[in-house]
């Protein structure tokens, strides 16, 4: 990895060469307790999350994230993917490079909405890796209600015509019930504020129905939080794996009237939801 000028933030490139930025919110505490990766949503960047991450790093966590490819500041067609699991690798490069320097240490996955599928995928993927894993409205099954046969046909045959074509919109309006986190949204041009691409969609409905699969087969420990206004991901897909999942440490909330940041609704919410997740990963350090 390649410092920046600011020592919280880095590059490192990809398996598909491709520059991915790294951000670090407390590089240099010696001795964590845990390691404490944040995987972002869909059309947004990993800075959205300054403040949760703050909040882990003062339990004695070391906090990090990217910005997916094709997302923020890192390289790559903006939210165009060929193939879903080109995340989930960057996602390993990134957090084994950082296991490396603190051997033995545990380590969190925190995923929200597409990076929860993200944090799904790579847990089943290496499912003695992550000490546990949260998940802030994630997607994790394909809604046959809003993405009928009709739409999936149409979808893939605009993949393979015309990968990178808009065939999704997500309605910002939605993000949270606080205006003021609606407007930061629309303001911030790190975000992208297009259609979500034809390909993009196709990975990640295929990722999505290899995690339906998969339900019964998860063990590991999680946390998952959604809310029942959630016109974006609605709460279907939670439901079903917590419901699913052969964990013996599991846990559900789903919260009445929030939105799908649920992390970023309005007070007293988004501050008993960061507190949530922290108090669920600091009873689970050794």
């Amino acid at each position: 990895m390649t410092a920046s000028n600011d020592s919280s933030e880095s590059f490192f490139t990809n398996e598909r060469g491709k520059k991915i930025y790294c951000k670090y919110w407390n590089k240099d505490i010696k001795s964590p307790r845990a390691l404490a990766f944040i995987s972002h949503g869909a059309g947004e960047h990993c800075l959205w999350y300054t403040e949760l991450a703050h909040q882990l790093a003062d339990k004695g966590l070391y906090v990090f994230s990217h910005d997916h490819e094709g997302h923020g500041q890192s390289e790559g067609s903006r939210m165009h993917i060929t193939d879903f699991r080109h995340y989930i690798n960057d996602v390993f490069q990134h957090t084994d490079t950082v296991s490396k320097q603190f051997p033995n240490v545990p380590i969190f996955i925190v995923g929200h909405s597409m990076g929860g599928a993200v944090s799904i995928v790579a847990a089943l993927d290496r499912p003695d890796y992550f000490t546990g894993v949260v998940l802030i409205a994630p997607c994790v099954t394909p809604e046959q209600d809003t993405a009928g046969p009709i739409k999936i046909f149409f979808g893939k045959l605009a993949s393979r015509i015309m990968p990178q074509c808009p065939v999704l919109w997500l309605d910002d309006k939605y993000i949270s019930r606080d205006q003021a986190i609606r407007q930061k949204y629309k303001d911030d041009p790190l975000v992208y504020h297009g259609g979500m691409k034809a390909k993009w969609a196709i990975s990640l409905l295929q990722a999505l129905q290899e995690v339906e699969s998969k339900l019964s087969t998860i063990q590991w420990p999680f946390l998952v939080l959604h809310g029942d206004s959630d016109k974006i991901v609605n709460s279907k897909g939670s439901e079903a794996l917590y419901k699913q999942a052969a964990s013996v440490d599991k846990t559900i909330k789903i919260l009445k009237d929030c939105f799908h940041q649920l992390h970023n609704e309005p007070e007293p919410d988004g501050s008993k939801v960061k507190e949530e997740i922290v108090g669920w990963i600091v009873q689970r350090l050794p």
